[in-house]
């Protein structure tokens, strides 16, 4: 993982060393909080005067607050804008306050993007936006989104990816790239976090021909139920073949072009403005003109496009964490450190070697 020379050289100036800036960057870029045992790991350094010190500037520069946990335990929440423009993310929602869950989910992501450095990380919204809508032209509509109403009620400012679990391209070159996602499990009680994750990325898995999925967690007693509840949603079967869609939209469009409105109904014009936006730069609008001046047959635009039902690789894997676990719970239960991998048709080879946990 590169780190950005900017951002590191930012830090320091602001009194950390080297050390203290590679990792205040990791911190406050993937969870805005972190123990000061998974800054001793990342450092290499044995508790003592190094943690302390790192510390103890970060509260007495006003740059993060310290809460204190089970076993006399500390969790740090980087909440300082300073720290935060430093890096670019000054508006990054990492700065609030969060419940106990949401910090336990941070820790949880943190402890895996520190054992798992040599990935290349979609750091940020306008990083994952760029690689799906500029390079993989997926229209936005399909990617994971929620709406916010600012001070003005009439108006939403919709932002996407706001789980901020880590996305990434592995070491391991491929042709074109894959991106790989994940899901960060604190120790739920149930796998409802997980489906309702499942169905607002639902729509962006059935475009992506190949779509890796990493279940990381501080136990696995989750492992078994996530894969079947990932692969049975995953594998289904289109919802409508995209070159039926794609020539009824061509249809709807041509006559209200004509100005033909009579000829359409209401449920034909939500229609064509669904797909407006839902193809908004594929390569159908390039189709669309000779299609309309008789250039290409109906038959050849069903053809074309039925190709864009992918022909799915998918792969799940189930990583444990420690993820802090013992500031959180009075007894926490041993885990056996096993990971599950499996993955489906139209594999030719596996997709990750050995386990991460």
């Amino acid at each position: 993982m590169p780190f950005p020379e900017a951002s590191i050289e930012n830090l320091q100036a602001l009194g950390y060393t080297e050390d203290e800036a590679r990792f205040l960057y990791l911190a406050a870029t993937h969870s805005g909080y972190f123990s000061t045992r998974q800054f001793l790991e990342f450092t290499g350094a044995k508790s003592g005067d190094k943690s302390m010190a790192f510390s103890q500037k970060l509260l007495g520069k006003g740059h993060a607050t310290a809460r204190l946990l089970l076993r006399n335990g500390r969790v740090y929440h980087v909440f300082s804008r300073l720290v935060y423009r430093a890096i670019g993310r000054e508006n990054i929602r990492n700065r609030r306050e969060h419940s106990a869950e949401h910090i336990r989910t941070r820790l949880v992501i943190l402890d895996f993007v520190l054992t798992h450095q040599e990935n290349e990380y979609l750091e940020t919204e306008g990083d994952k936006l760029h690689y799906f809508c500029q390079q993989l032209r997926i229209p936005k509509a399909l990617l994971p989104a929620k709406r916010y109403t600012g001070a003005i009620h009439s108006k939403a400012t919709a932002r996407y990816f706001v789980d901020k679990y880590p996305m990434f391209f592995c070491p391991r070159p491929a042709s074109p790239p894959v991106v790989t996602f994940t899901f960060a499990d604190p120790g739920l009680q149930s796998l409802d976090s997980f489906t309702t994750h499942l169905l607002a990325y639902g729509s962006l898995f059935e475009a992506l021909p190949e779509v890796r999925l990493i279940y990381i967690a501080t136990r696995p007693t989750h492992f078994e139920a996530a894969r079947k509840a990932f692969l049975a949603m995953v594998n289904r079967a289109p919802k409508q073949d995209p070159g039926v869609e794609i020539l009824q939209y061509f249809c709807f469009r041509k006559l209200w072009e004509a100005k033909q409105y009579a000829k359409l109904r209401n449920e034909d014009i939500e229609f064509l403005n669904k797909c407006e936006k839902k193809f908004a730069g594929h390569r159908c609008e390039e189709r669309y003109a000779s299609w309309r001046d008789g250039q290409v047959s109906d038959a050849l635009v069903l053809s074309e496009f039925r190709d864009l039902i992918p022909q799915r690789r998918v792969s799940f894997e189930g990583v444990l964490v420690d993820g802090q676990v013992a500031l959180f719970e009075a007894k926490p239960r041993k885990k056996a450190v096993r990971a599950i991998e499996s993955e489906m048709q139209y594999a030719e080879e596996e997709t990750f070697g050995s386990p991460f946990g």
